[in-house]
């Protein structure tokens, strides 16, 4: 339960600092000198994936949740990390 709520709340936190922040949309840096990158090229190679979350006890409570392709590797990357130290962490102690 911890975990989803976790990421509920990373996931949020993602998508509301551009929006928190208050500032522009960052500018596509151009390709070749004087060759301008179109905005559907970036949206090409990170494009924005919804995912629905259920809610852990609930067949019918889900959150949808949009990031961005590399967003969802990071958190993914994150989330495994966390759960292989805690697993590392649950060996080291001592049983009894």
């Amino acid at each position: 339960m911890h975990m989803l709520t976790r990421l509920a709340a990373v996931s949020l936190a993602f998508a509301a600092a551009p929006v928190l922040a208050g500032s522009p949309a960052p500018q596509a840096a151009p390709a070749v000198a004087g060759t301008p990158v179109a905005q559907n090229d970036i949206d090409k190679k990170d494009p924005m994936i919804c995912e629905r979350v259920t809610e852990i006890g609930s067949r019918l409570r889900a959150k949808k949740i949009c990031m961005t392709k590399s967003q969802w590797e990071e958190q993914r990357r994150g989330d495994r990390s966390n759960i292989e130290r805690s697993q590392i962490q649950r060996g080291m102690d001592p049983v009894g």
